[in-house]
């Protein structure tokens, strides 16, 4: 029986369990054997745990559970152990002005035990810097500290300005004393979802490596196609034959599902690891990332943005904005990249910069599921149901049943901010479609005009025009002055053209009436 870590993050208990394990051991080396400081950004869920517990095995110089692995090649004097202090700021919560501090003090009477009792009525910061001092001097080994989700005090408490500033205040006093004992230290190692500069601890460690977006680590967390047929060959096999797939359907379908994760410019395939292996273990494919937490944040952030004007599908960001890292800033994009909800798309070399979109089905889907939670109040049924829909209408070529749900659904969504713009309009529809899964795109350039919408279905090509105020007539006479279908009538494209005249009525705030006419 095939045995996968589902609720296991230990890399420890991972290897003496026998459960499947993707070798990441090699990036290990290449870090201490480069370097000193380093941060690492990737979403929840995404293995960083996992890289911090393989790192504290190694620095303890647990050889035996590397057995078989790429830090198994190594040197007997490689494998020195160190003093390692581990934080993990994800074991509390921080709703008062009390809690950091609580578990500031729990981690440094943790290490105290072991290592040497000071004075408790020190503050946390000065304890800490006394702390490695007299680990160092005392051992005669250089000290390693392993921070896991750095930022969570600060990230937890964005609703709480007070609060959060004064977490800012304590953990940049309490991050600076590694600076000032860098001599007493081997190795330091901070994850977290953003990088969040403003707290200052990075120019507290103005030396501190970022890796979060160096593709010699676009694969350090998460799992490669690669990584996927060797290791996991058995679970879809299993998983095939429960569904009655082949192997190449299968993987297939697993792509579509979990994939499309880019970390850097050289644009690898990055799996979710979370959703692949409850996928695996399941023998379903399921959207196991968003049921394991709600992005409540996010969601109400993308309804109070103009329902999501602009489209996030094809965001461009240049690099110096990329990197900034400012999860808690206005720039919804940004933050939607760095915790998960986009990812990597294009890499323009010439113009440095990135092309953003959603990374797959999953997380498409689990969005605008969270979406309909908050905007309609529906429950997940009927989010389901309203996907399915829309999808079996374009699938069977009916455009009319299309407009009739997309009418229904438009019609009294409180958090839209309706203008008097078609424009707006446009884009709520375009948002939606694309958001449940359908090919679309918008404002495609003719030689004679813009095209409001372009949908394809499985039998026909939809060229859709939407008028505010007017009529379905005006919106159709637009199409073939501009001669909008001209484009998608030729031998390359197989599909009947059909033309769609949509009007939005000021009075209703939704579809009040469209005509469809074959091009």
């Amino acid at each position: 029986m095939v045995k996968y870590p589902v609720s296991e993050s230990s890399f420890r208990e991972i290897i003496r369990g026998g459960y499947k394990y993707v070798d990441k051991t090699m990036y290990i080396h290449q870090l201490v054997n480069t370097g000193k400081f380093y941060f690492l950004s990737r979403p929840r869920r995404f293995g960083k745990s996992m890289l911090l517990s393989t790192m504290y095995s190694y620095f303890n110089a647990n050889r035996e559970l590397f057995k078989g692995l790429a830090l198994d090649t190594l040197e007997p004097e490689e494998w020195t152990k160190y003093p390692v202090l581990r934080m993990d700021f994800t074991r509390s919560g921080y709703n008062t002005d009390g809690d950091l501090p609580r578990v500031l003090r729990s981690f440094l009477d943790e290490w105290e035990k072991e290592y040497g009792d000071f004075d408790r009525e020190d503050p946390v910061d000065l304890r800490f810097s006394k702390l490695i001092r007299h680990i160092h001097d005392n051992t005669g080994q250089q000290v390693v500290v392993l921070i896991d989700e750095y930022d969570s005090p600060i990230v937890d408490v964005h609703d709480k300005p007070e609060l959060e500033k004064l977490n800012r205040k304590i953990l940049h006093d309490f991050y600076r004393v590694m600076k000032s004992n860098t001599d007493c230290l081997k190795f330091v190692f901070l994850t977290g979802v953003g990088k969040l500069g403003q707290i200052n601890i990075f120019s507290g460690l103005n030396n501190i490596v970022d890796i979060s977006l160096l593709p010699q680590y676009s694969a350090i967390c998460g799992i490669t196609f690669d990584e996927l047929e060797r290791n996991f060959r058995e679970g879809i096999e299993d998983l095939a034959q429960k569904r009655n797939w082949t192997n190449e359907e299968t993987l297939l379908k697993l792509k579509a599902q979990y994939d499309g994760y880019h970390f850097s410019e050289d644009l690898i395939d990055v799996y979710n690891p979370f959703s692949l292996v409850r996928a695996l273990y399941s023998l379903s494919i399921g959207d196991y990332w968003f049921q394991s937490g709600t992005p409540t944040r996010l969601i109400h952030q993308f309804l109070e943005n103009d329902w999501g004007t602009p489209d996030l599908e094809g965001t461009v960001m240049s690099r110096v904005m990329l990197e900034s890292g400012d999860v808690l800033g206005d720039n919804l994009a940004l933050t939607c990249f760095y915790t998960g909800y986009l990812t990597i798309k294009d890499y323009n070399q010439r113009r440095d910069n990135f092309v953003l979109g959603y990374p797959n089905k999953e997380v498409r889907k689990g969005f605008f599921m969270n979406l309909m939670e908050a905007a309609k109040k529906w429950d997940m049924g009927r989010a389901y149901n309203f996907v399915n829909s829309l999808n079996d209408f374009i699938d069977n070529d009916d455009i009319e049943g299309f407009l009739q749900e997309m009418k229904s659904f438009l019609a009294g969504i409180p958090y839209m901010a309706y203008t008097d713009k078609e424009s707006q309009w446009q884009k709520d529809i375009l948002i939606i479609s694309r958001l449940v899964g359908l090919q679309v795109e918008a404002e495609r350039r003719t030689s004679q005009g813009r095209m409001d919408m372009v949908l394809e279905g499985s039998k026909a090509i939809y060229i859709i025009e939407f008028k505010y105020g007017g009529t379905p007539e005006d919106a159709l006479a637009q199409i073939d002055k501009k001669q909008y279908a001209l484009p998608y009538q030729n031998s390359l494209n197989p599909k009947p053209v059909v033309k769609v005249g949509v009007n939005i009525s000021p009075e209703t705030r939704t579809i009040d009436g469209w005509i469809i006419e074959n091009a």
